[in-house]
Parts: C-alpha cells; structure tokens; sequence
C-alpha cells in the first residue's frame, strides 16, 4: 500500500502473471500480439517476468501488422469494423476470410477490401475444384514430371512456412502445383496413381491451412436440404431430357439464388454451396 487508494494492477503485470500462471514455467513457446504491442507492454512484460523468474520469458515473438479496411486503418470510430457475422450477410464464408487474412504475410499489412473476398472465393473455388478433378483421373503408369512437380511444391510449402511463417509465399506452392497439375490433367499425362500422390500433397498442405476443410464443412451444411436439391437436379434432368430449357435454366436460377450452384460435367450434375 503506497498511500495511492483503491486501484488495479497495470495492464503489463496483469499479462506477467497471468502467463506465468496458466502457462505453466517460463518460458512461452510462443507469444504474439500486434506490433504496436512491442514497446511499452511487451518489453515491460520480459522486464518484469524476466526479473521475477529469472528465465527466458518466450522463445519466439510473432509481431502481427495492422489489419486496413479499404485504404484506412479499421477502427471503430470510423465504422468498418465488421464482424463474422456481417461479414457473412454480405454473401462471404468464413473459409474465404481465413484464405484472404492467409494471403498476407503476417507482419505485412492487410487491406481488407469485398473485393479482396471475391477473389478470396474465387482462388478456394479454384483449389477445391482441382481436388475434385483429381477424382476423376484413370488410368494407370507414374508420370515422373507429375511426382517432380508434387516433391517441388511441397519443399517450397514446407520452405516459405519454415521462412517465418510465410503463409503467402506457402500459397502460392500450392497454386503451383495446381496449374501445373491441371496442364498435365489437360493433357492426359496423369494416372489414378499420381492423382492419389497429388491429393495427398493437397490435404497435407491443408492440414496446416485448414482452408479447404472449413470449405468442406461449410458444404457439408448446405442452405438448402439436400433431399430437396437431389429432387431439383432431377426435376431439372427430365425438364433437358424433353427439351424443356426454360424449365431447366429456371430450376438451376432458383437454386442460385437460395444459395447452391449446379455444374454439369459428363457424368452428370453436382452441386456446391454457392
């Protein structure tokens, strides 16, 4: 008691000893938080943590840029601050936001834009229809410039992430990898064999992304029933079986709108959450 009154520990000893609390000793595997972080609180927080246990207090910093919001930095005072949740009433997921903050270099910063989002949806929709191609693939043999091009990605995957946490440079391997997967599809230099060897590279890559899993179970709960959709695709097959295209295009227009697209391909129609 230093004759101050009723008060409250300062926000840089609250972090201290919360940290060393429920984190067990020192020191932290990680601690992150923004670059405008660094200096009072976290140097206080080593300062004070260091002195008291006498250890390291964290191995690795990771200091992240400021995210701007169409050209301005996102306050709350300026109103585009946007949540999840409005995010999502403008027609976006929340595995196109995850591809879009990934598409940064952490300590790079960020302008947020719808526009940005469109892409976003359009680079997922990219990724997850080149994992479905693979599906299709017959065919037996090993193509070796097929395996060289899945052994290359995965380096400069593995590289660009060991790279401080380059999630950037570590997508565009898989983009890579997919355009050059997709010429070889093109051009039929590709057997069910290297298909599965691609697709494992895929999911592998995605397992520290978690960018087409999320598309997945997104997909998984579509905003329509799917007893529902299978009856309109149907509906919508008689309707071309008899030349009826109004039927067809209105069926298919429908569904759009409510939030599933139909793609047609040789082996029949599928769906997708818009």
């Amino acid at each position: 008691d230093f004759g101050t009154g009723p008060g409250r520990p300062g926000w840089h000893i609250e972090c201290s000893a919360m940290a060393l609390r429920l984190l067990g000793k020192p020191p932290i595997d990680i601690h992150a938080g923004g670059v405008d972080l660094i200096f009072p609180h976290h140097e206080n927080e080593i300062a004070q943590s260091e002195g008291a246990t006498k250890e390291p207090f964290a191995r690795v910093w990771v200091h992240i840029e400021h995210l701007f919001v169409d050209g301005g930095k996102m306050s709350k005072s300026l109103g585009n601050v946007y949540t999840l949740d409005e995010v999502a009433a403008r027609g976006h997921r929340a595995s196109a936001l995850r591809y879009l903050l990934l598409s940064s270099h952490y300590r790079k910063q960020l302008n947020f834009t719808w526009t940005g989002m469109d892409q976003a949806e359009e680079a997922i929709r990219r990724i997850v229809d080149f994992r479905e191609r693979l599906d299709s693939v017959t065919g037996d043999g090993a193509h070796p410039h097929v395996l060289d091009a899945v052994e290359q990605a995965r380096t400069a995957f593995t590289s660009a992430l060991r790279h401080d946490l380059n999630t950037a440079a570590a997508l565009a391997a898989v983009f890579d990898l997919v355009r050059d997967l997709n010429a070889a599809m093109d051009a039929r230099e590709m057997s069910a064999s290297d298909a599965e060897t691609a697709r494992q590279m895929v999911d592998e890559c995605d397992r520290v992304l978690g960018v087409i899993s999320l598309r997945q179970a997104e997909d998984a709960q579509p905003p329509v029933d799917v007893e529902e959709i299978e009856r309109l695709i149907e509906e919508r097959r008689l309707a071309r079986q008899r030349r009826d295209f109004a039927a067809s295009d209105r069926i298919r227009d429908e569904l759009a709108e409510r939030g599933v697209l139909l793609e047609d391909n040789p082996g029949g129609t599928r769906w997708k959450k818009k």
